[in-house]
């Protein structure tokens, strides 16, 4: 179920073509556990930036702009909801004190319906578990 991957770039000693190789390479390796999408997260000009695509590793592309020294990226496989409506694929864009972050898990959120309900969160389009413990992390 699911995979994580990512890069750091620490000593920012990588070429962008390096980091890129580095990347797809992962992905594809991580597609084992899952083939259903793919995505990346990372900050670039100070926004952070997701792409992701209900297409396994192998048929999507990462490309990273030049200056991008961290990277996370997630390969899944549908649990919950479906993967073919793109808001249910990971990571998931947050924000909490006007600060945007990414979150990307390994793992079913099963009591999602009950958690909204307790903890009065808001709807969401997104139709997975995944979705519904992206806006617990986002309130805390």
């Amino acid at each position: 179920m699911c995979s994580l991957f990512g890069l750091i770039d620490f000593k920012e000693c990588l070429s962008t073509h390096t980091k890129n190789k580095i990347l797809n390479t992962l992905a594809r390796e991580c597609q084992v556990r899952g083939t259903d999408a793919t995505g990346i997260a990372y900050n670039f000009n100070g926004r952070m930036r997701i792409y992701k695509r209900s297409l396994p590793a192998r048929k999507m592309k990462i490309h990273i702009p030049h200056g991008v020294n961290v990277v996370m990226g997630h390969t899944h496989m549908t649990t919950q909801g479906n993967a073919q409506f793109n808001q249910n694929n990971h990571p998931f864009l947050g924000h909490v004190d006007g600060n945007s972050f990414a979150l990307a898990h390994n793992g079913v959120l099963w009591n999602d319906k009950d958690l909204r309900m307790d903890e009065n969160l808001p709807q969401t389009s997104v139709e997975s578990g995944q979705g519904q413990l992206h806006l617990v992390c986002r309130r805390k």
